[in-house]
């Protein structure tokens, strides 16, 4: 496949600083730090079981992001990227790298940070829609010993977000640096599956549905309300009016949802600077829904 490199055709795997920028919002710098609590007298002790992770605002104040146990190792955000960036750039064909976009967003003032890397030429033609290839790390300084690697599409039509794998990998720390193991197998796996999945789509263009099938599948949707099923339809009868009443107006009418802060679908404010893990639940939420019997049936039928 022409999106992938051989290394026997080229004499050099691409440098990453020739692709992949050191400057981003999510290069922050973090430190560690003790946990006291207060004792009867309003005495402080230092709580030997945890530690703070603490980063500075806009204004150069600190806030605490994280809570974790004494022996976590923090991994920074930069140093993911770094690693994944070098694997993008020994499987990846220069001409696919040079036009990457990359989105990034974080929650919690830092706390959950997501950066998507969208590949345009990396693209499938699904009637008048056209995807292209993403990849999607989500890291949290919240103890966690693993980071999460998404993979799938985005509709450039609509900007709907399309996940298909999800991989959990642990980060190791060793004398010579990170080590994120088979992260390049996988990726190049991934984009075999993202063609495979487009043939998945066209078939769902074609495949008709009643409004009374759509609102039973939409039921099924992990831990939907009935207010939200009723706005979903809503959607997917706008999605109807260009795509028909099938399969692929059903499917971009969640995707839509699980993608957009906007309308009946806005995230609701708490105050707490979670636009971007809301989103990226709702796309996980989308993903589950379609391993569902209910879903499952209505392609079949």
């Amino acid at each position: 496949m022409d999106n992938v490199i051989s290394l026997a055709d080229h004499n050099r795997v691409p440098n990453r600083e020739e692709y992949f920028s050191n400057e981003s919002p999510l290069y922050f710098r973090v430190w560690e730090r003790p946990v006291y609590f207060s004792g009867g007298e309003g005495d402080m002790y230092e709580n030997p079981n945890y530690k703070a992770i603490v980063r500075v605002d806009e204004n150069n104040s600190p806030i605490q992001i994280g809570m974790v146990g004494r022996k976590y190792k923090v991994i920074l955000m930069q140093d993911i990227c770094t690693s994944i960036e070098d694997d993008l750039c020994s499987i990846i064909e220069p001409e696919h790298l040079s036009n990457v976009k990359i989105v990034d967003n974080m929650s919690y003032k830092g706390g959950m940070l997501l950066r998507q890397y969208i590949f345009p030429t990396i693209r499938e033609q699904i009637s008048d829609d056209e995807l292209g290839f993403r990849i999607i790390i989500v890291t949290a300084y919240d103890g966690s010993s693993s980071f999460r690697l998404y993979t799938g599409a985005i509709n450039f039509f609509c900007t709907n977000g399309m996940v298909d794998g999800q991989f959990d990998m642990m980060i190791r720390r060793h004398t010579s640096g990170l080590t994120i193991p088979d992260m390049a197998e996988r990726i190049k796996r991934s984009i075999d599956v993202f063609h495979t999945r487009a043939n998945t789509f066209r078939e769902w263009v074609g495949k008709t549905i009643s409004d009374e099938q759509a609102e039973k599948v939409f039921e099924a949707i992990p831990n939907v309300s009935d207010n939200r099923v009723k706005q979903l339809m809503n959607q997917y009868r706008i999605e109807v009016m260009r795509h028909g009443r099938t399969v692929w107006a059903l499917y971009n009418a969640a995707t839509y949802y699980s993608s957009h802060n906007e309308g009946d679908f806005s995230v609701r404010n708490t105050g707490n600077d979670n636009e971007a893990s809301t989103l990226m639940h709702r796309e996980r939420q989308i993903r589950s829904w379609e391993n569902t019997d209910t879903f499952k049936q209505i392609i079949a039928a």
